[in-house]
């Protein structure tokens, strides 16, 4: 909830007119077959930093992203993340650019919004059959 509020406030501009970029939560893909042996890190899986697995954290990240035809996320940036220095933003980077991440409902094609990403060992994953 922290890192929301963080991330929102970093989203604002100093316009009072500007209008604040929503927030997603992230949807993720099925573990591939061959990333089975994760599936005790969650649906992060392979992704889970191993700084965060070694001190048994969880976290999350927020990413500012745009959202492209089709609903992939694209061009993602981290805003925010926590715990600090776990590298919970960089892993969300990269699960969002091999399209492991996306948002449900009915984000804005072509607009920028924001995208929570949680980090939780042991949450319910999915596998490819």
């Amino acid at each position: 909830m922290l890192v929301t509020m963080m991330a929102l406030a970093l989203a604002q501009t100093p316009e009072a007119s500007a209008p604040q970029q929503p927030v997603y939560d992230a949807a993720f893909r099925p573990l591939k077959k061959s990333e089975r042996s994760y599936t005790r890190l969650g649906p992060v899986g392979p992704y889970y930093p191993q700084v965060a697995v070694d001190a048994r954290k969880n976290g999350e990240a927020i990413l500012s992203c745009r959202i492209a035809p089709g609903g992939e996320l694209d061009k993602c940036k981290p805003v925010a993340e926590s715990p600090a220095n776990l590298n919970f933003a960089v892993a969300a980077r990269v699960m969002a650019d091999r399209k492991r991440i996306f948002v449900t409902g009915d984000p804005p094609i072509g607009e920028g919004v924001l995208v929570r990403v949680p980090f939780v060992i042991g949450a319910p994953a999915t596998t490819e059959p």
